[in-house]
């Protein structure tokens, strides 16, 4: 069962209160994932946010050009989320989520949580503040996984580009 215990336990919910951690813990289900499991596809309509508890899952971005191979950009551990695009418009997974290590994660269907963002503006605020932060750190996270990939493929540097994009386009 989920309570607000299980809860302090993510990031995400870092600075709400155990009332409110309450209310968010009413909307979790569990769910066990085995090895090869893929959870999210990307691509693919957002419904719920995830939180894994236990295991580990690899958050795989597909890239056509130029590798044409799915890339590793993180690894989810026991306290960390994946899903957020279910909490962020389009709605669409950006990614997909395979388990590498038996485990469990918590579904959260992401309009319910919307739903009482609405309901509770401070759980809103905390939470998509948080989320925030950790969209920023996986962004970063994105960009050094790409360059390695790149500096690993032997591509060489597209011509008149520079580290700050096209030239002439600033």
């Amino acid at each position: 069962m989920i309570n607000a215990l299980v809860l302090k336990g993510f990031q995400l919910f870092k600075g709400l209160d155990d009332s409110e951690l309450a209310k968010i813990a009413e909307l979790c289900s569990e769910r066990a994932m085995s090895p090869g499991d893929v959870v999210i596809t990307e691509g693919k309509r957002a419904g719920n946010l995830r939180l894994c508890r236990s295991g580990k899952v690899d958050i795989l971005m597909w890239v056509r050009e130029p590798w044409n191979k799915h890339v590793m950009v993180h690894r989810a551990e026991a306290g960390e989320i994946f899903g957020w695009s279910a909490l962020v418009a389009p709605y669409t997974y950006t990614a997909s989520a395979e388990c590498v290590e038996a485990g469990e994660e918590i579904r959260i269907n992401g309009s319910a949580l919307l739903d009482l963002f609405e309901q509770n503006p401070h759980i809103g605020f905390v939470v998509i503040s948080n989320l925030s932060s950790e969209i920023s750190a996986r962004l970063h996270q994105i960009r050094q996984k790409f360059s390695v990939e790149w500096l690993s493929a032997g591509i060489p540097e597209a011509s008149g580009s520079s580290q700050w994009g096209e030239p002439k386009r600033r």
